[in-house]
């Protein structure tokens, strides 16, 4: 143990002496103080509310377990008295609906907008459609970023409901759809209970609780301390994903990589010049054992840094919007695991070439074509999904699951992190509607079992390499 830590302290010494790791800590510095530089500000409780109950045009069949799309455009939702109470507000939800008449004007009502919603929402899914149908199977670019299928999301066609079944509908199912529907679009937990009124109006009186700090509720965000407006009344979840996923997780972690190549790229070769490496062979210390200290201090370097920067990230975030999403710290342990893959084979590239640069070149380009086979295999799987398969020759998806099957999975890792902080950010009605809600967590076995395994080939050439030559 004392030698581990003996090379671990020779590691970041290594590091420190260059100026890298203080240009590093320095962007690290300023990506923190920009992040607490913003402010979060809650609309006010009535227009908020309003918004928000605006958002139940879109329904989801099946009580909210279909992943069907379903708008109804007929309602009119509207959020008045709203008062402060507890944790929460108290409020009167208005509905007001278009009433069906059967084609005999002379004849009251037999059915209205807003039942036949209610009863859309308590069945299955009628016929339904593609997005990718919609926009003429054309690939487009969906929140996965530049160069990414487009979402995989599906609209209800047939929104119609028996008069029998619009009838069926009673007080409490209302009720329960208007509760869902609160939760779902904001991240409210809502008790409602129906007051008379004639239909096809309707009202309700609504207990809200969670105040203003959910995923759902508007807000105004500015940075720089209050002197620049980004955006305003857009939902608190959907700007902390675009600042966890998209800036952080993805521009930023792309960049951590890099710089994490270029620094521990010379941890090895510069152990195994003429002098530094007869010194260390003089120790008490096996050559396979004192190279994967030497790996194992690499991957603990980055795990600081990257410590460094996603907790101090997480804990301005925190501060600023009120929003503590313990899943974002996942970036973390994930992002150290994705290194791990590429600083293996930096690796074994160094021992073989005893050259940095033919380290940084080998790792950098491998994990490029990572990257390439991971956006390849999923847009294949689309077309297997889409039963488009017989666009390419067979031999090619064959080819695309191999690798994917033998290679390290870096897109699941990726696939992994994405996931877990859009479930901690976004509303679940926003997962469905950006496509999200369809990305399923990978094979935690599997994943992991190849990843592991393919580091430890990697390590264990390395090794086999560096006992057999003489230095």
């Amino acid at each position: 143990m004392q030698s581990f830590f003996a090379i671990l302290k020779d590691s970041f010494r290594e590091a420190v002496d260059g100026f890298v790791i203080y240009v590093m800590l320095g962007l690290s510095s300023v990506v923190i103080l920009v992040v607490a530089s913003m402010s979060f500000m809650p609309a006010e409780p009535g227009p908020a509310l309003e918004a928000i109950v605006q958002r139940f045009s879109l329904t989801f069949p099946d009580k909210g377990r279909s992943r069907v799309i379903s708008a109804s455009f007929e309602n009119r939702y509207a959020a008045t008295e709203v008062k402060p109470e507890g944790d929460g507000y108290r409020l009167r939800l208005k509905v007001t609906a278009n009433g069906s008449r059967a084609n005999e004007p002379d004849k009251p009502p037999q059915g209205d907008s807003f039942r036949r919603t209610v009863a859309a929402w308590l069945k299955q899914p009628g016929r339904t459609v593609k997005m990718s149908d919609l926009a003429g199977k054309q690939q487009q670019s969906g929140p996965g970023g530049s160069g990414s299928p487009p979402p995989e999301i599906e609209f209800s066609l047939n929104q119609e409901a028996t008069l029998d079944e619009q009838r069926a509908v009673t007080n409490a199912d209302m009720e329960e759809f208007l509760r869902h529907q609160f939760a779902i679009h904001a991240g409210l937990t809502a008790t409602v209970q129906r007051l008379p009124a004639d239909e096809p109006q309707y009202e309700f009186d609504v207990t809200t609780s969670g105040g203003s700090a959910v995923r759902g509720w508007p807000h105004t965000m500015k940075m720089f301390f209050g002197t620049v407006t980004v955006s305003e009344d857009v939902n608190l979840g959907t700007v902390l994903w675009i600042i966890e996923d998209q800036i952080i997780n993805g521009v930023g972690g792309a960049v951590a990589l890099l710089i994490g190549l270029i620094i521990t790229a010379f941890f090895i070769p510069n152990m195994l010049r003429k002098g530094s490496i007869d010194l260390l062979l003089c120790k008490p210390i096996g050559r396979a054992q004192l190279l994967i200290y030497k790996y194992i201090g690499g991957l603990t370097f980055v795990f600081l840094i990257t410590s460094f920067t996603v907790g101090g990230i997480w804990l301005a975030i925190g501060l600023r919007s009120g929003h503590w999403d313990l899943r974002f710290l996942a970036v973390i342990p994930l992002l150290t695991f994705t290194f791990a893959i590429v600083y293996a084979v930096s690796t074994l590239v160094a021992v073989v070439t005893r050259s940095p640069i033919a380290a940084m070149i080998v790792s950098i380009g491998f994990m490029l074509f990572l990257y390439i086979v991971g956006q390849v295999k999923t847009i294949f799987d689309r077309l297997r999904l889409e039963e488009r398969s017989d666009t390419m020759p067979a031999w090619v998806f064959t080819l695309v699951d191999a690798l994917n099957n033998w290679l390290p999975r870096y897109k699941d890792l990726d696939k992994l992190t994405s996931k877990l902080i859009a479930d901690g950010t976004l509303t679940e009605a926003e997962r469905r509607t950006f496509g999200l809600a369809s990305i399923e967590y990978p094979s935690w076995e599997s994943t992991i079992a190849v990843t592991l395994a393919f580091i430890a080939l990697m390590l264990a050439l390395a090794c086999v390499r560096m006992v057999r030559r003489d230095y």
